[in-house]
């Protein structure tokens, strides 16, 4: 029960942090928003087009697949089968669970063995080609920690699988503020200390990625953007 207890408020140490540093990063976007200019009515009409160009940017990665196609079909796989399993995984938090949470079952199964190739495929480009611009250590660290993840994972399912129950118990008892006793097993404990990693770790901004693409897309279009303007 100690573990349990010490887990449950490391993740919420992790947790909050996290949106602390995401609110810092929206609370500057939207100071240094709220100082630029009005625009014009052309404008308008450059940031309507802007708006639709965003959602085939964030749905589809258009602006990734005129750069690199080959790590587009990595990182596109990569992120429908990380929502896919991040979906899957909600039954351990939610009580009653939802039916169509039930219905994601095999879908995430089924994208949580894709998920670590998916992650090689995207280590082997960047690797391997000459656009270094994509190869940063901070991606490749937080690339690596993910496969990891997913690879513990998959090790859970056919392996040692531990008690499903006990990870409910412990899972809620985050989302209640209940803490319940942690899960036995080496496994368990090592993928979900790799989780509070990954999340001490990654980037705010991935949360803002829409808005990210969007100043993007404004600059594309020539109009005055917030965030590369006012140096966000």
């Amino acid at each position: 029960m100690i573990m349990g207890i010490a887990f449950t408020i490391a993740a919420y140490g992790v947790y909050a942090g996290f949106w602390i540093r995401f609110f810092a990063h929206l609370l500057v976007w939207w100071r240094a928003a709220r100082h630029a200019p009005p625009e014009r009515a052309s404008g308008l009409r450059l940031r309507i087009l802007s708006s639709m160009l965003l959602v085939r940017d964030v749905i589809f990665f258009w602006r990734l697949l005129s750069v690199n196609p080959a790590l587009w079909l990595g990182e596109w796989v990569f992120h429908v089968s990380f929502v896919l399993v991040i979906l899957r995984h909600l039954r351990y938090f939610l009580d009653p669970v939802p039916c169509w949470v039930w219905d994601l079952q095999l879908p995430g199964l089924l994208a949580g063995y894709i998920l670590p190739f998916s992650l090689l495929y995207i280590l082997a480009v960047r690797l391997f080609t000459k656009q270094e611009k994509y190869s940063s250590r901070a991606n490749m660290f937080l690339l690596i920690l993910l496969l990891a993840i997913s690879t513990i994972g998959l090790a859970m399912c056919w392996l040692h699988t531990p008690n499903l129950v006990d990870v409910k118990f412990f899972a809620f008892g985050i989302v209640t503020m209940s803490p319940a006793a942690f899960p036995e097993g080496a496994l368990f404990l090592l993928h979900f200390t790799l989780v509070l990693v990954f999340i001490l770790f990654v980037p705010s901004h991935i949360v803002a990625a829409p808005l990210v693409m969007y100043e993007a897309r404004k600059r594309d279009l020539g109009l005055k953007t917030v965030m590369h303007d006012k140096q966000m």
